[in-house]
């Protein structure tokens, strides 16, 4: 099986990520979204869907703010 990264979207910056796994045929065995880091482009998450990427990105701003 191998990988496939497609870049979704950016938002605040920070970059989300659909990751494809692909079994021996080229079809889709799992699907899931990585939330980058804006700068150092770390990782910082892992979501089954894009929605709870783009939370993930507004709580972080929410709690920075906060802070």
């Amino acid at each position: 099986m191998r990988d496939q990264r497609h870049t979704e979207v950016n938002v605040l910056g920070y970059r989300i990520e659909r990751v494809l796994t692909l079994d021996e045929r080229g079809d889709i065995a799992t699907q899931w979204y990585e939330v980058l880091a804006p700068e150092s482009q770390t990782l910082l998450g892992s979501f089954a869907h894009r929605a709870e990427a783009e939370r993930e990105i507004i709580s972080r701003e929410l709690a920075a703010i906060a802070a």
